[in-house]
This record gives C-alpha cells, structure tokens and sequence, in this order.
C-alpha cells in the first residue's frame, strides 16, 4: 500500500512537472488544454515568469495575414506562419480575403491554434473578426446576417441586442473565434460620417448604452469574447480615420454627458477589450496626438477615471490616420507607452514584423520597462483565461469542426434576424398615403436600387407584385434619371432604395423625377436614414438601415401591408425628424 501511494506521489509530481515544462499540448480540431486550474491567477504568474522578452511582445500583437495581390488566404502561408512560430503573436484577425465558407473557417482556426499551442510559448491565441452585423461582416455565405447596430437601435428592444449578440458570439464560436471585435458603441450624432453610420445603435447614449449593454451579454452567453470600439467615441467625424486623421472638437462636458456614457455601461458589464479610435480629441489631449497614442486618454482617462481594468487594444496601425502621419511601427511604440496592451497591425509582414521589433527594442533600451509589458501579458492572459459559458480559451481553444454544420446558419437563428428586420422598418413619412400597395391593382411596380436590386425584386414578386428591375449608379447622371423616368411611366408604382443620398445628391435628382411622373413613389432607405434630406419635400420614405436580404424581405412585406410598422428613427435627420420619430402602421384587414 505504502509503494503504491508513494508511485502515485511520483507520478503526479511529473504530471505537474510536465504541465508546467509543456504549457499546452498540440490537441488536434477538438483539442482540449487540461491540467490542475489552467484558468487561475497562479497559471498566468508562472506564465509570465517563465516567458522571454520575445515572447512577451509577441502576445502584444494581433495580426492579419493574406496573400500577394490580394488573393484570398484560406490556409495557414508563411507570412502567418513566421508571426506565431518566430514573432509569437498573441491573436490573429480574419479578414473576408480569409473566408469561404463557415466549415474553411473552422478548419483554418483549429490549425492556427494547433500551430501556437506546439510553438515555443505554447499560449492559444485570440482569433477575433469583425462581423458587426450590417455592412461590417466578413463572414457573408452560410451564417445568419443580421441588419446591424441601427436596425437594432431602431427595433428599440434589448432583447433583440441581446439575442443578436447570443446567435452571432454562438456561430463565431462554433467557428473557432473567439472575440468579436464589437459592438461599436460610438453615438452616429453627424449625418456626414462616413465610417460610423448605421454601425451605431443610435444617437441617444441612455439607449446606445442600454443596446450595447444587452449586445455584450449576448456575446458572452454565446461564448466570444468582446472589444466596444471606438474610444473615446468615432460617431462625431466627418473623415474617415482609414485614410486620415480625423478631429473630434467637443467640449469635454459633452463628452462626459454622451459619448462616453455607452463606454462607461459596457465597462461596467464586464466588456473584455476597449478599442482605441485613431481620432484626436482635444478636450482631453491638447496636443494632435490621436487618442490611440494618447496617454491622457488611455491611461487618465480610460483606465484612470473609468475603470476600465481590461485589454485596451489599438484599432488598426496601418489606417491612415496612424500609418501616413506616425509611422506604423513607431505608433505601435508609443502606444503602449501610452496604455495600449494590444496592438493590431492587419495586413503587411515587413510593418508587422518591423512594429513588433520595435517595441521588443524600446524594451531593451529602456524607453519601456518590462515591469510595463508584464502589466499587458497579464492582463492578456487572464483574458485568454477567463471563461466564456463553460470553457475559457485556454481550456478550449479549438473547435469540433463535424458539429459546425448544425451550430452555424440554423433556421431558428434565421427567424430571429427576420424579426429584428421587420421591427426595424421605421415609416418615416407617407404623406399621399401611398401604403399600402396593392399587388392586385398595382402589380407593376419598377424597382430601381444601387444596393440588392434584384434580391429586392425577389422579394416583391414573392409577395404578389410583376417588378420590373434595374440596378442604379450611387450617382446616377442625366441619362439614367430619364431613362428611369421614362421606365417609371409605363408602370403601377415605383419603389426605389438610396444609399446615403445626402453623401449622392444625384439620387436626390433621380426621386424628384420619379415623383414628377405623378406615379406613387417609395423609397426605401437602405444605408443611414438621412437620405430625405436631398428630397425634402413630400412623399413616402421607409428606413431599413440595411440591404441585407433579410432588410429587403421586410420592405417587401411593409410595402404590401403584410408587417405591422413600429420602428423609431435611432437618430436625427437634421431640420425634419427628431431620433424616436416614427408612424405605427398596423396590417390593413384582409392583408394579413
């Protein structure tokens, strides 16, 4: 009895002893990382105890990878190669150039995260995306597409927010990713963004950060972790920080009263990462440094003043804004000085490997201490531990790839995107009563549209209607504004989508004709809902805030009278409706 307690004593000294020699195992698709509370506080101190220099920063960068002249990248090359097995990189980010198909991706995340649990550090990685819903999704075919952040916003029902962040976090995950860089809880308070749009809940903060707040618990419950972008706050910016530097010139009291409202709820909900904009504020810091090098707004104010004891995470340093004026790997430098504990460089493997160098040398030279990387590991770590419904990454890093074909595009997920679709349709105005049309007395209907034209004829054929249909320029000329118009006379009705007319005021032309043809006219708004804006005058407008299928079915349905119409505009179309402006349509008897 005495040998056998004493053989079992050795044997579970060299499990231990294994463990902590072999930080993770090359577990194949399915793999699991097991072993005596791998989530705990003491596995991420021996960690970083154990970690070099190298090894260290690496775990500071997230990375994309893709192939020359812009051909897609489904399979692991070298550049992604070289990043985790020679630079250690702590996350990956995919783009659309690395997505075909939802089992692709699943298999493409397993062999990612096989490759960095067999390299030298040992530590899965983040394997994050963008698929915010609406207009930013990478992953487009045999997922569930839901309209985005203002459809949401519009529906005004957190449970919507909620279920939409549950469904996607679940689908990701299914996938092998595992953070969600969303949602965005920037306020679109300016009708000229041009990078924020209906990527925001709205305008109001109470109701952006009552939205995010049930979005962020969605995520979690399906598992993905999350990143609120962008702080302090994109939604005020008339440029795009993708080709330069945009300026944000509120007072710092407006500020506190509304931008960082929605920041200061998803903190306290428990978001995971805070994504930094590359815009400057000079209410918080005086100098033109953007807020992603700023340490007045990092670190005084994000971690300081609010909280905010998460990975902050710089948006990417090869936008505009950052590469052109800074230097790609320089800004990566002066980041983290700035609180930064990760730094995304998406696309180039001369500048990602030439900005995870630098900061390994600020290190060594002394301009950073390693007490201040060891701060970041840490709390990137502990992230990487932290659990996600039953597992955290560390404990699952990996996906079961067979079961991906019943997690992922399922018809339940499909219903509740149609449903946040409809409750979404928000009747902005009908002054001539045009709604509804009847397929019976007005069946031939001309459909014009820049976005989803023939996905929008579909739709209206499925509910009765003879379209006619042509896709439209962003601006169309004089050419095609009379064609159309001469089109539009021999039909029953005409049903035209604008996207961001006031940015096109072309499209503003195009309207004006059509309704001087003296036929009924609805537009349906399939971007931002600011396009009455270059058609002032009376008529009939829907607000879908997306040109997702699932937006064009429901138009369709509005359109013949089939949904009942409750949506609320989320934010101001400047000079004729305020945000929570809206008319309730109910199904006409006999339509239903």
């Amino acid at each position: 009895m005495k040998g056998g307690f004493v053989a079992r004593g050795v044997w579970v000294l060299m499990v231990i002893a294994l463990l902590l020699l072999t930080p993770a195992s090359s577990p194949g698709v399915s793999g699991d990382i097991n072993g005596p509370d791998r989530d705990g506080s003491d596995w991420v101190e021996e960690r970083i105890r154990n970690m070099t220099l190298e090894q260290k920063v690496g775990q500071m960068f997230m990375v994309g990878f893709g192939n020359p002249g812009d051909q897609p990248a489904y399979e692991i090359n070298d550049q992604i190669r070289t990043l985790i097995q020679e630079k250690h990189v702590g996350g990956v980010i995919l783009f659309g150039r690395n997505v075909e198909s939802p089992e692709q991706v699943g298999k493409l995340t397993g062999e990612l995260q096989t490759m960095a649990l067999s390299s030298s550090s040992g530590i899965p990685l983040f394997v994050a995306i963008d698929q915010e819903g609406g207009p930013i999704i990478r992953i487009r075919e045999g997922v569930t597409l839901f309209p985005g952040n203002m459809a949401l916003g519009a529906t005004r029902d957190p449970n919507l927010a909620y279920e939409a962040g549950r469904i996607t976090g679940m689908e990701l995950r299914a996938m092998g990713i595992n953070m969600n860089l969303a949602p965005v809880v920037d306020l679109n308070n300016n009708a000229r963004n041009p990078v924020i749009g209906v990527r925001s809940f709205g305008e109001d903060p109470t109701w952006v950060a009552k939205m995010a707040e049930a979005n962020i618990r969605g995520y979690h419950d399906g598992a993905v972790l999350t990143a609120v972008k962008h702080f302090p706050g994109h939604g005020d910016t008339a440029v795009d920080s993708h080709v330069d530097l945009p300026t944000i010139s509120r007072d710092r009291k407006r500020m506190e009263e509304a931008d960082l409202v929605p920041f200061r709820r998803a903190i306290a909900q428990g978001a995971d990462a805070v994504m930094s904009a590359h815009v400057t504020f000079p209410a918080f810091e005086p100098s033109d440094l953007p807020a992603t090098l700023s340490r007045r707004v990092l670190t005084d104010l994000l971690r300081n003043e609010l909280g905010f004891d998460g990975v902050i995470m710089t948006d990417d340093m090869e936008m505009g804004a950052i590469a052109k004026r800074f230097g790609s790997a320089k800004a990566a430098v002066r980041a983290i000085r700035a609180g930064a504990d990760m730094v995304l460089v998406c696309h180039t493997l001369s500048v990602q490997k030439e900005s995870i160098e630098a900061v390994t040398q600020a290190v060594r030279s002394g301009e950073i201490s390693e007490a201040r990387i060891d701060r970041s590991v840490r709390r990137i770590l502990e992230l990487k531990s932290k659990k996600l419904g039953s597992q955290s990454i560390l404990r699952k890093p990996q996906t079961e790839g067979d079961r991906i074909p019943e997690r992922v595009g399922r018809k339940d997920f499909a219903e509740v995107a149609r449903k946040v679709a409809q409750r979404a349709v928000t009747l902005v105005r009908d002054d001539q009563r045009h709604l509804p049309l009847d397929p019976q007395k007005q069946s031939r209907v001309l459909v014009l549209s820049a976005e989803g034209a023939s996905e929008l004829g579909e739709a209206l054929r499925g509910q009765g209607f003879d379209p006619e249909v042509r896709k439209i320029s962003l601006a169309p000329g004089g050419q095609e504004i009379l064609e159309a118009s001469r089109m539009a006379v021999e039909s029953d009705a005409v049903i035209i989508g604008t996207f961001r007319a006031q940015m096109h005021p072309e499209q503003g032309d195009l309207v004006r004709a059509l309704r001087a043809t003296r036929k009924p006219v609805i537009v349906l708004g399939l971007d931002t809902p600011y396009d009455p804006m270059s058609f002032p005058e009376d008529g009939t407008y829907l607000a879908l805030y997306s040109s997702h299928p699932v937006s064009l079915e429901a138009a369709a349905k509005a359109v013949a009278g089939k949904i009942p119409l409750s949506g609320r505009l989320p934010v101001t179309i400047p000079d004729m409706y305020p945000a929570g402006h809206g008319h309730d349509l109910e199904i006409p008897q006999g339509l239903d």
